[in-house]
């Protein structure tokens, strides 16, 4: 049997949207929570320029600033991991957890950044605002 995976609220596409405005679909944190608990794997949408391979892109003057790769915070029962959308690399992210809220801006007003913790590594993240109180909930049941 293939384990349920589904897109959190906070990650929608074109077509999640429509559904939206016509009623049809709305998701929201509550019914999230309520999945994770009967066993689906929730997808959200997350980048970073630290989970994964890191890439240095060029931005002139032999300057390099590490490239903001996009990918999938998959969460579920049975662990974290975090899955780069173009080359399909899977890094498992290992506890204990540590979330906070970064100095610097996420570049768009429906994401936010954040510090990631974990173990004995820290990554930057960036997920939807919409998304934020189910990955923080996630983090600290997986914490504790």
């Amino acid at each position: 049997m293939t384990a349920k995976i589904r897109r959190s609220a906070g990650t929608r596409t074109v077509f999640d949207v429509l559904l939206s405005w016509l009623f049809i679909r709305r998701t929201s944190t509550e019914k999230d929570l309520a999945d994770l608990r009967a066993g689906t794997t929730l997808k959200v949408m997350c980048m970073s320029s630290t989970l994964g391979t890191v890439k240095m892109l060029s931005i002139g003057k032999g300057r390099k600033i590490p490239h903001l790769s996009s990918g999938y915070l998959h969460l579920s029962a049975d662990g974290i991991t975090w899955q780069n959308r173009l080359t399909k690399e899977v890094v498992p992210v290992q506890g204990p957890f540590g979330l906070s809220p970064s100095d610097k801006k996420a570049g768009h007003w429906k994401l936010t950044r954040f510090d990631l913790a974990a173990g004995d590594q820290q990554h930057v993240i960036v997920i939807p605002k919409a998304d934020v109180p189910l990955v923080t909930q996630v983090l600290e049941a997986a914490a504790g």
